[in-house]
C-alpha cells in the first residue's frame, strides 16, 4: 500500500520559480477556480487562467500577453481568458472544437439531456464567461514552444480529456500536471470522452518523470520531488480503492442508477443532480465495463453483481 499522503494548503501569495510564477487561485485553487502561471521572458505567457481575477487583471495592466497555453478544456481553466484579448490561445489539437463553440464542449463531454445541455451551457458563459476563441494555435503531443530561453515541452496526458496536457519547463526543471491534481478525492474521469484506461497509463508515465518542482491546478498547488513521489501513488491508488469498494456493494444486485443515487464518488448530493448524476453515472460506468471485461461482475436484466 502507498503511504498515505496529507496534502498542505495552497499557497496564499505568489511564488516565484525563476522566470515563472505561481499565481494561486482563488479558493485554496479548489474548482470553479485553478492555479495559473505566468511566465516572464522575452514575452509574458499565461497558463490555465483561471486563478485570482485580481491578480490576473494586473498582470494584463503592466505587461502585454502574447500566449496563453490551456492545458484541456474544461471550463475552469479558461475563466479569465477574455483578460487577455490580445493573446495567442495555445490549445490541444485533439479539444480544437471545444474552444469555439459550447457545443462542441458540451459534446465532450457527453451531456445528451437537453435539460442539462441548456443549464451548463449558460453556466459556461455567464459564470466562466465563455467566448469562442479565435487566434487559436492548436498544439500537439511533444511539442516545444520557445522564448527568451525559455522552453515550454507539451507532455501528453490523456484520460481526465482527450487532450488533457502537462507543461514541462526543462531550463527550471518545473512541470505542471494541470488536473492530474494529486488531490485526496482521486482522479476524475467523469465526462463520457474521459478515460479511466488512458488516465492510469498517463500516471504511470508520470511516476518516472523527473523534475525538482510539480504544480498542480488545484489544491496543495507546489509539490516538491519528494511530496511527488509520495502524493502520486496515494492518489493512483484511489482507483483501486474505488473499485474494491464497488465489487464490496456489489455483493447484492444493483443497477448503475442505484449505485449512483448512493453518490459514490462524492459521498453526498451536489446540486444541480442532473449535472452530478451524470458525472457520477459516466465515472461508474467506466469501473463497471473493466469489471465486465475482467470477469469481475456479471450483468443481468441491468442489474450488476460481484463474481467470487
Amino acid at each position: 500500500m502507498p503511504q498515505p499522503f496529507i496534502p498542505k494548503p495552497a499557497p496564499e501569495e505568489i511564488q516565484a520559480f525563476g522566470p515563472i510564477r505561481f499565481i494561486p487561485g482563488k479558493k485554496g485553487g479548489r474548482y470553479p477556480y485553478c492555479h495559473s502561471l505566468a511566465i516572464d521572458g522575452e514575452e509574458t505567457w499565461m497558463v490555465d487562467p483561471a486563478g485570482d481575477k485580481d491578480q490576473l487583471r494586473r498582470l494584463a495592466r503592466r505587461r502585454r500577453v502574447t500566449g496563453v497555453f490551456i492545458s484541456h478544456f474544461h471550463e475552469d481553466h479558461q475563466k479569465y481568458n477574455h483578460l487577455f484579448p490580445e493573446a495567442r490561445f495555445y490549445v490541444p489539437a485533439a479539444e480544437t472544437e471545444a474552444f469555439r463553440s459550447v457545443t462542441a464542449a458540451l459534446d465532450l463531454m457527453g451531456l445528451e439531456d437537453p435539460r442539462a445541455r441548456e443549464y451548463w451551457g449558460d453556466i459556461m458563459v455567464r459564470q466562466f464567461n465563455f467566448r469562442p476563441l479565435e487566434n487559436l494555435v492548436p498544439y500537439e503531443p511533444g511539442q516545444r514552444f520557445r522564448q527568451g530561453g525559455i522552453t515550454l515541452e507539451i507532455v501528453p496526458a490523456p484520460g481526465h480529456t482527450p487532450g488533457h496536457s502537462c507543461f514541462y519547463f526543462p531550463g527550471q526543471e518545473l512541470l505542471f500536471l494541470a488536473d492530474v491534481d494529486l488531490t485526496p478525492f482521486g482522479p476524475w474521469y467523469g465526462d463520457k470522452t474521459s478515460s479511466l484506461e488512458d488516465f492510469e497509463a498517463t500516471l504511470e508515465r508520470l511516476a518516472d518523470f523527473q523534475a525538482r518542482t510539480y504544480i498542480t491546478a488545484h489544491e496543495q498547488g507546489v509539490f516538491t520531488q519528494e511530496e511527488f513521489q509520495t502524493a502520486l501513488p496515494a492518489y493512483r491508488q484511489a482507483i483501486a480503492a474505488r473499485e474494491d469498494r464497488l465489487l464490496e456493494l456489489l455483493k447484492k444486485p444493483k443497477t448503475v442508477k442505484q449505485l449512483a443515487d448512493r453518490h459514490f464518488f462524492y459521498g453526498k448530493p451536489k446540486e444541480p443532480p442532473f449535472i452530478y448524476h451524470h458525472i457520477e453515472t459516466q465515472m461508474l460506468g467506466k469501473h463497471l465495463e473493466r469489471l465486465l471485461r475482467r470477469g469481475r461482475v456479471s450483468l443481468k436484466d441491468g442489474l450488476y453483481l460481484s463474481q467470487k
